[in-house]
């Protein structure tokens, strides 16, 4: 009986002081939650969605970023500095080594299957993981093992 009084006795505190209720956490400004990214071919900055990041990487000298909505953007800002920004904005990104054994990083909630890599993948690879809103394929091959893989998705 008396945890029944304790808890309407702070029940009733709250409503008659609303001030002292559990403060709501302060919502997220918009800009946050975009990057602005220098895209290839000199034209102005974009603004790109952290929250819809599946993949970022490198191809044909550039540093790509794969998205949810099949939208890949291409920029000359490095791998590495893309890949800080997106992880201080909130994106979880995890890395693993392609085929060429450079970086590629990969969003752990975007993965939708890892299985071994097949004939058709480059040489070196061991795994294939199949991603939402790749634009040039379907899966992403990477030097780790799939039991590598699903550690480091699981960090």
């Amino acid at each position: 009986m008396p945890s029944t009084l304790s808890r309407r006795a702070v029940l009733a505190l709250a409503l008659l002081l609303p001030g002292l209720a559990v403060a709501q956490p302060e919502p997220e400004p918009a800009a946050a939650r975009f990057l602005e990214i220098v895209p290839t071919g000199g034209h102005g900055p974009v603004r790109l969605a952290v929250s819809q990041v599946t993949r970022v990487g490198r191809a044909e000298g550039y540093t790509v970023i794969d998205t949810t909505a099949y939208v890949q953007q291409r920029t000359v800002e490095a791998p590495d500095s893309v890949v800080r920004r997106v992880a201080a904005a909130g994106q979880r990104l995890v890395a693993l080594t392609d085929p060429s054994g450079q970086r590629t990083w990969v969003a752990p909630d975007r993965v939708v299957l890892v299985r071994e890599s097949e004939a058709r993948h480059a040489a070196g690879a061991r795994a294939a993981i199949v991603l939402v809103g790749l634009r040039f394929g379907q899966d992403v091959a990477v030097r780790e093992t799939v039991d590598e893989v699903m550690a480091a998705l699981g960090r």
